[in-house]
């Protein structure tokens, strides 16, 4: 039977719990792939899908089960997203820091550090607005206007939290993605060009893309 998007209309998301590990960390890497296949996993997707499913359990960090959630389409896992205010992002991000580092050796250390350094010269929000760090949409299920509802549920849990403004980043590359935003009302805000070196690892850049919602 052909999928519509009325199919989509009763989509519900619930709080993650460390036994959905397997499966968000899946839909999380889908999120983004190219940066947590050279940072994560130093070149390796399946390293890097085995290091967000051992740190998804754990407390105080970006990709912690502690701020996702999943998608469902009745029973059905459909997608996941991780949301929070950006105030906290420096605090998380350095927490992963830490629990990644921990999954490497001397020398994987060195060079976990050496490619998430010019990550902390991006800002990918402000401390006013709340940040929609991954989203991701199981590939046999996009289309069909999930996308568009998860971003209500996460303008109201931005709403619910005192945001006017809701955050996000977008690939340089992926013009689809940034058309998506646009239509929903996010605008390109600022650019943040990867050197020349990195380019064929991780793209060209990111675009910050900002939305502000009614309270």
């Amino acid at each position: 039977m052909t999928k519509t998007k009325a199919d989509s209309q009763n989509i519900t998301s619930r709080p993650a719990q460390p036994a959905d590990a397997a499966r968000a960390s899946r839909l999380m890497f889908d999120s983004f792939p190219k940066m947590a296949t050279y940072n994560l996993g130093l070149g390796d997707a399946h390293r890097a899908k085995a290091i967000l499913t051992a740190i998804f359990t754990q407390k105080g960090h970006r990709f912690s089960f502690e701020f996702t959630e999943i998608v469902c389409q009745g029973e059905a896992v459909v997608g996941m997203f991780i949301a929070y205010p950006g105030k906290e992002l420096t605090k998380l991000g350095w927490r992963l820091a830490r629990y990644l580092l921990s999954q490497y050796n001397f020398a994987g250390k060195l060079k976990v550090i050496l490619r998430g350094l010019p990550l902390v010269f991006i800002q990918e929000a402000t401390v006013d607005e709340y940040l929609l760090s991954n989203l991701a949409v199981k590939k046999g299920q996009r289309g069909m206007g999930i996308g568009a509802q998860v971003l209500l549920v996460v303008e109201e849990q931005a709403r619910q939290a005192g945001y006017t403004k809701l955050a996000l980043m977008v690939d340089i590359d992926n013009r689809d993605a940034r058309r998506f935003y646009e239509q929903h009302g996010f605008s390109v805000k600022a650019m943040h060009l990867e050197p020349n070196h990195r380019v064929r690892h991780l793209g060209h850049g990111y675009q910050r893309m900002v939305k502000t919602i009614m309270q």
